[in-house]
């Protein structure tokens, strides 16, 4: 394996300089940096990060805090992954990818502490969130994605729940629909602890369904197939007279459309379907193509990954906390409720 001392030999540099051309911790001659960085392709040189940072280097490598299910990776969250770690990639940084559900604390900590992990990307965050707590009193750098209740001062890049449900409360609106029911994802923690995401959804839902004379009612599922075809015999059973259905969790809406269509229901002859997080290149998982909020999921996730490398290469950047809103993008699981 190539060292450093022997790409610093062959450049005619010393070991520290090599150092400076590959992080930009300080500021080195352009011819130098050149001169380096050929020998490094010529050589195949791969820097050791744990060693740059051991060495007092800037880590050049994250952490992101992902969730998993008893399913898996949602389609979703994958989406969210691929953004990051291209992001990532893209500006010379190394990603951990950590399911938040096994995620210890003190380890990360220990990581940073010892120059190991630059920064930490948090996902399914809770209104109050004692991950954020413990990252913020171990001076730990980190960007969220979604946001604590009060995120002043913190990095987050989050969807304009108002805005979204806004948008398709008024669509729905618009078809006809005067009763709807809405999925919200049920938690799978012991402390059964909703997610800021649903909470957030939950409060914007059923104040615009309020505004336009809409009942609302929220059914919650775990987000997995089978989870959300038991949430359409929930809707059938005590819901008769729902024709709409707004859902969030994007595994559970594809499980609920597959249980309507067990029941010879018709999408959306007799029940219309408005998914508000489903990625764009997602619409077509179900049958009919879904109507959505496009969730920018890949978009959002590359764009916490720079305001945490801008914010630990003293990048200034102004837009730090971000609200995402997606287009309504109109398939065919909605049509005008029938008189």
């Amino acid at each position: 394996m190539v060292t450093r001392a022997e790409v610093a030999k062959r450049a005619g540099v010393s070991a520290s300089t090599v150092t400076y051309a590959l992080t930009g911790k300080r500021s080195i001659k352009a011819e130098t940096r050149e001169r380096i960085l050929k020998v490094v392709a010529e050589l195949n040189y791969v820097p050791h990060f744990a060693a740059g940072a051991l060495a007092g280097g800037r880590s050049k490598t994250l952490a992101m805090l992902f969730p998993g299910t008893a399913a898996g990776i949602s389609p979703v969250a994958l989406q969210y992954i691929t953004g990051a770690v291209n992001a990532a990639s893209a500006r010379g940084y190394a990603l951990i990818l950590w399911p938040a559900n096994n995620a210890d604390m003190n380890q990360i900590a220990t990581l940073s502490k010892s120059g190991l992990l630059g920064a930490v990307v948090l996902m399914e965050i809770a209104l109050k969130d004692p991950r954020v707590d413990f990252l913020l009193d171990q001076g730990i750098p980190l960007t969220m994605i979604g946001r604590t209740k009060n995120p002043e001062g913190i990095n987050f890049v989050d969807r304009d729940f108002d805005a979204v449900s806004k948008r398709a409360i008024e669509y729905f609106h618009h078809l006809g629909h005067v009763n709807i029911v809405f999925l919200t994802q049920k938690s799978e923690k012991a402390t059964n602890e909703r997610r800021s995401v649903d909470q957030r959804f939950l409060a914007s839902i059923k104040k615009h369904a309020k505004s336009l004379g809409i009942k609302a009612t929220e059914i919650e599922t775990f987000n997995d197939p089978n989870s959300g075809r038991l949430a359409y015999q929930q809707m059938r059973k005590n819901h008769k007279d729902a024709t709409g259905v707004l859902a969030l969790p994007d595994l559970a809406t594809i499980g609920f459309i597959n249980g309507a269509h067990e029941e010879g229901i018709s999408i959306p002859g007799d029940l219309s379907v408005i998914s508000v997080n489903t990625p764009r290149a997602q619409i077509n998982m179900s049958w009919p193509q879904l109507t959505t909020i496009d969730l920018q999921a890949y978009e959002m996730a590359a764009s916490a990954i720079n305001i945490t490398i801008d914010e630990l290469e003293e990048i200034a950047n102004p837009q730090k906390q971000q609200l995402w809103i997606g287009d309504l993008i109109i398939g065919d699981s909605t049509a005008p409720r029938h008189p």
